[in-house]
C-alpha cells in the first residue's frame, strides 16, 4: 500500500467518525425535546435542527467519500489510479454537505434558541423555513449574547391570578428560567459541535482531494500478474 492509500485509509475512518458525531449532534436536540415533552413538534429547541445540517450536510453527503477512502484498506476500489481519482471526486459533495453544516449551524449560534427568539409559548410552527432567512447571513452577529446574559431568555414574568399569588408566579417563573437554561446549553451543544465537526470535514475532504490527486498521478500498489503476493 502506497503513502496516498494509506493516508486514504486513515481519512475513510476519520470522517465516518466526523460524519456519525454530526448525525448524532443533529439528533440530540431532537431526543431531548421529545424527552421534555414527549413531541417533536411543540416547545421546539431551535427551528435550525429541523433543516438537518448534521443529518444530511455533515452526514449523508459525506458518507459516499468514506465507502470509498474505506476501500483503500483492503486494495479495493482505491487500489487503481482511477479509484484514487473518484476518492477524490466524492470528496467534493463531502465538501458542500459540510460546508452547508457550517453555515446553517454558525446561523443557529447567532440566532439562539427558539425560547430566545419567540419566548416560552413558541413551537416549531413559529419557524420559517425559507433560504430567505439567511440572506442577512453576512450580517449575522456571532456574539452569543443569548447564552451569556441569563436575562435574554429568563425573567419572563407571568401575570398574577391574584393578589396571594406572589410565591405561585415565582415559582413558575423559575420553572421556566430552568427551562430555557437546558435548552440554551442544548442548543449550545448542538450547533458549537456540528461548525466543529462541519470545519474539520471539510479540511479532511480538502486533504484527500490533494490525496487523491497524487495516487491517481503517481500510481498505486496494484499488484501485477504474476508477482509474489
Amino acid at each position: 500500500m502506497t503513502c496516498c492509500e494509506g493516508f486514504t485509509s486513515c481519512n475513510g475512518f476519520f470522517l465516518m467518525a466526523l460524519s456519525f458525531l454530526a448525525i448524532c449532534l443533529n439528533l440530540l436536540p431532537l431526543i431531548c425535546n421529545y424527552a421534555m415533552d414527549s413531541n417533536l413538534f411543540v416547545n421546539a429547541i431551535s427551528c435550525y435542527e429541523w433543516w438537518l445540517p448534521g443529518l444530511i450536510g455533515g452526514g449523508i453527503l459525506v458518507l459516499p467519500a468514506v465507502a470509498m477512502s474505506l476501500a483503500a484498506k483492503k486494495g479495493g476500489s482505491c487500489n487503481s489510479r482511477t479509484g484514487m481519482l473518484m476518492s477524490a471526486v466524492l470528496c467534493l459533495p463531502s465538501i458542500v454537505g459540510a460546508l452547508y453544516c457550517v453555515l446553517i449551524s454558525l446561523y443557529a449560534l447567532g440566532k439562539g434558541p427558539l425560547i430566545c427568539e419567540k419566548g416560552s409559548g413558541a413551537s416549531l410552527s413559529s419557524c420559517d423555513f425559507t433560504i430567505s432567512n439567511f440572506s442577512s447571513l453576512a450580517n449575522l452577529n456571532l456574539s452569543l449574547d443569548w447564552y451569556l446574559n441569563s436575562n435574554s431568555c429568563g425573567g419572563m414574568s407571568l401575570p398574577p391570578d391574584s393578589e396571594n399569588s406572589t410565591l405561585l408566579n415565582f415559582a413558575e417563573n423559575l420553572n421556566i428560567d430552568l427551562v430555557a437554561d437546558n435548552l440554551k446549553n442544548y442548543h449550545l451543544v448542538t450547533f458549537a459541535g456540528l461548525s466543529v465537526v462541519g470545519l474539520l470535514e471539510i479540511v479532511v475532504s480538502a486533504l484527500q482531494i490533494v490525496a487523491g490527486a497524487f495516487g491517481c498521478l503517481c500510481g498505486t500498489s496494484k499488484r501485477r500478474r504474476g508477482q509474489p503476493m
